[in-house]
C-alpha cells in the first residue's frame, strides 16, 4: 500500500471517529439546537426583540459557554457558526436569551 493510500484511509477513519464522537456528545449548532428544542418563555420573549439567533450566540460567547468548533469565512475571517454541546445550550440558552431581552429593554 502506498503512502497516499494509507493516509486516505487514515483520514477517512479519523473523520468517522469525529462524526461518531459528535453524535455521542450531541454536538449541535445553535440553529440545530433551536430547531429541535421545545421553546419556553425565554426564547419566545427573545424573538419578540430579535429576528435571528445571532445575538443569542454572541451572548453565549460573552458568558463563556464553550464552543466546540468555530467556522470562519475564508476570504475575510468573518465568523459564520459554532457548535456547542447540546446539554450546555439546554441549560444556558434560555438564561442567555433572557439576558439579551433584559439588555434590550433596559439599555
Amino acid at each position: 500500500m502506498s503512502n497516499s493510500e494509507f493516509s486516505k484511509s487514515e483520514v477517512q477513519l479519523r473523520k468517522e471517529q469525529i462524526s461518531a464522537a459528535k453524535k455521542a456528545a450531541e454536538i449541535v449548532t445553535l440553529r440545530e439546537w433551536y430547531d429541535s428544542t421545545q421553546h419556553g418563555y425565554e426564547l419566545e420573549e427573545y424573538f419578540k426583540h430579535y429576528c435571528n439567533l445571532g445575538r443569542l450566540g454572541k451572548e453565549l460567547h460573552k458568558r463563556g459557554v464553550k464552543r466546540i468548533t468555530e467556522l470562519y469565512e475564508a476570504s475575510n475571517g468573518v465568523f459564520v457558526e459554532a457548535t456547542f454541546v447540546r446539554e450546555d445550550l439546554d441549560l444556558l440558552g434560555p438564561l442567555c436569551a433572557l439576558a439579551c431581552v433584559f439588555d434590550k429593554i433596559y439599555n
